[in-house]
């Protein structure tokens, strides 16, 4: 069956990865290093994307984890840093969504993200890819996660395409698995190089030069 859907992740594919410096002047005023903010985004990642916490809830937790204290506005500060963190699109990915695009692919966004953030940030810094996306499926606002089969299951009836039908890409290798799983084709992103290069590999196309 030919590819005629190409779904992206979010973090780690559309956008960069926070890095020590989106926070620092914010964490150092509270004692937080980004080792704590590491650990503690890891241990509460699935209840903050899949809207069981809020951005705020999450720091309150790490910050309650490590001993550490923050008033409402040094909370709301983290949470600005967070939300600031996450704003920053690879423009090489975007250019090449725009080409799949032209090229008659259906494109879908399929992203582990806490429904507050996606109102307000997701909507504006990211509004050329959703103008790109035939189909978007956001954890937060639905309650289910990667990879939990559910949340592919809900992009295939929203793309209107059969699983060997669509190519996955995701940073994280459990995310991949699930797709794969399900009878996608999927595989990790590393660079938008690679990515071309493995969407060549799959589905025939000659779109891999970045």
């Amino acid at each position: 069956m030919p590819v005629r859907g190409i779904v992206f992740d979010y973090g780690g594919v559309l956008a960069r990865w926070p890095v020590p410096a989106d926070f620092s002047p914010v964490a150092e005023a509270v004692g937080l290093t980004w080792r704590m903010y590491e650990a503690g985004f890891a241990r509460y990642r699935r209840a903050y994307d899949g809207g069981e916490l809020s951005c705020r809830d999450m720091y309150a937790r790490i910050l309650a984890d490590n001993a550490l204290a923050a008033d409402a506005a040094q909370l709301a500060a983290l949470v600005r840093a967070d939300d600031d963190s996450w704003t920053h699109p690879v423009p090489e990915v975007l250019a090449w969504m725009r080409e799949l695009k032209a090229a008659g692919y259906r494109i879908g966004i399929l992203t582990n993200m806490e429904a507050g953030y996606f109102a307000r940030c997701f909507r504006i810094h990211f509004a050329a890819h959703l103008a790109l996306a035939d189909a978007v499926v956001v954890s937060g606002v639905e309650g289910v996660t990667k990879p939990d089969a559910a949340i592919y299951r809900l992009m295939e009836r929203r793309i209107g395409l059969a699983p060997a039908e669509l190519v996955f890409m995701d940073d994280m290798p459990g995310n991949v698995a699930g797709a794969r799983r399900l009878g996608w084709n999927a595989f990790r992103f590393t660079s938008c190089a690679a990515a071309r290069a493995a969407l060549a590999r799959l589905a025939g196309t000659d779109l891999d030069v970045c």
